[in-house]
C-alpha cells in the first residue's frame, strides 16, 4: 500500500516535468525538420495561433476538474466573433459589439449549465446536441459564408487584434496571457474556484462541506463558454473576418491540450500552467508539420494520437 501510494506521488510529482520535457523535443525536432521553426516570428505565430484555443482550454479544464465537457464550446466561439461583426455593421461602437459577443456566450453558459445543474442532464450530450443547434443558427443567419470586417466600420474593432504591445508582441496574445494568471490566482485563492477541485472530486462530500454545488455547475459552464466567446471575437478581431465554422476543431483540441497538460478526466485534478504548457505541444506539433511540408489532415492524426496517448497516460494499471 505504502510502495503504491509512493509510485503515485513520484508519478505526479514527474508529470509537470514530463509535459515541459515533451514541449522542449518536439520543438528540437522540428527545428531540425526546418530551421526556421525556432525564429521568433514563427514563435510569434505559433502563440498566435493559439489564442482561441487557449482560452476555450481554460475553460474546459474548469469542467474537466468538475467531472463534465463541454462540447459546444466551438460554435459559441463562432456566435461570439459573429455576433461582434454584425453589431459593427449596424454601425454600433466597439464596446456594444464587445458586450453582445459576451452576451451570447454568456446565454450560451447559462443554457448548458442550468440543463446541467438544475435538470440534472447529461453534460456530454447536452452540449453535443447544443453544438448541433448552434451550428444550425449560424447557418441561417450566415448560410455559411464568413462575415467580412474590413472596412472604416471594423476598424475600431479589428485593431485589437492586430495591435502590438511595445511593438513586438500582439494584444491577444498578452490578453492570453494576463487571463490565464488571473484565473489560476482565482482558482488557487478564492472559495469558488477552490471549490471546482471538490465537486469534481466528491460531490456528495463537497455538499456536505457547505459548497453549493449548483452553484459551482452553473459557473463552470457561464466561464467555459463566455471564454469561448471571447475567443470567437479576438479570432475575429485578429483576421479582420468572423468566421461561421473557426471551431469545428476547437473543442477536440482544447479537450487534449487540457488532458496534455494533466487534468483528470475523473475530475478534481487539474492546472492551468500545464494547461497552457498542453495548448503549446498541440500547436507547436500543429505548426511544425505545416512546416515540414505535410497537408493538413496529417494534424487531425496527430491531435488523435496526442490525445490517445495522454488518456493511455491516466490508465491505471491494475496488477492481478
Amino acid at each position: 500500500m505504502q510502495a503504491s501510494k509512493q509510485r503515485k506521488l513520484s508519478r505526479e510529482q514527474l508529470q509537470p516535468v514530463i509535459i515541459v520535457l515533451t514541449l522542449i523535443v518536439a520543438c528540437l525536432a522540428f527545428s531540425l525538420v526546418n530551421r526556421s521553426f525556432l525564429t521568433g516570428s514563427n514563435l510569434h505565430s505559433i502563440l498566435l495561433t493559439a489564442v482561441p484555443v487557449g482560452l476555450i482550454a481554460i475553460g474546459e479544464c474548469a469542467c474537466i476538474m468538475a467531472g463534465y465537457f463541454d462540447m459546444s464550446v466551438g460554435m459559441v466561439a463562432a456566435m461570439g466573433g459573429l455576433t461582434a461583426a454584425f453589431i459593427m455593421r449596424a454601425g454600433l461602437s466597439v464596446g456594444l459589439a464587445v458586450l453582445g459577443g459576451l452576451g451570447v456566450g454568456l446565454a450560451c453558459g447559462l443554457l448548458a449549465g442550468l440543463c446541467v445543474s438544475v435538470l440534472n442532464m447529461n453534460a456530454f450530450i447536452t452540449t453535443f446536441a447544443l453544438q448541433s443547434a448552434y451550428r444550425g443558427i449560424i447557418y441561417i443567419f450566415t448560410d455559411g459564408f464568413p462575415v467580412s470586417m474590413f472596412g472604416e466600420e471594423y476598424a475600431a474593432f479589428t485593431r485589437w487584434g492586430q495591435l502590438k504591445v511595445f511593438g513586438a508582441v500582439q494584444f491577444p496574445i498578452v490578453a492570453l496571457v494576463v487571463i490565464y494568471v488571473l484565473l489560476a490566482l482565482f482558482l488557487k485563492y478564492r472559495k469558488l474556484g477552490r471549490s471546482i477541485y471538490l465537486v469534481g472530486s466528491n460531490q456528495k462530500c463537497a455538499h456536505i462541506c457547505g459548497i453549493h454545488v449548483r452553484m459551482v455547475q452553473l459557473f463552470i459552464f457561464l466561464l467555459c463558454d463566455v471564454l469561448a466567446a471571447a475567443a470567437g471575437m479576438l479570432y475575429a478581431s485578429r483576421v479582420a473576418s468572423a468566421q461561421p465554422f473557426m471551431g469545428e476543431l476547437m473543442p477536440m483540441e482544447a479537450i487534449a491540450a487540457t488532458i496534455v497538460g494533466g487534468t483528470s478526466m475523473a475530475g478534481g485534478k487539474g492546472n492551468l500552467a500545464l494547461t497552457f504548457i498542453g495548448v503549446l505541444v498541440i500547436y507547436v506539433v500543429k505548426n511544425g508539420l505545416i512546416m515540414a511540408g505535410l497537408p493538413d489532415f496529417y494534424q487531425y492524426i496527430a491531435i488523435g494520437v496526442i490525445l490517445y496517448l495522454a488518456v493511455l497516460a491516466q490508465v491505471e494499471h491494475k496488477k492481478n
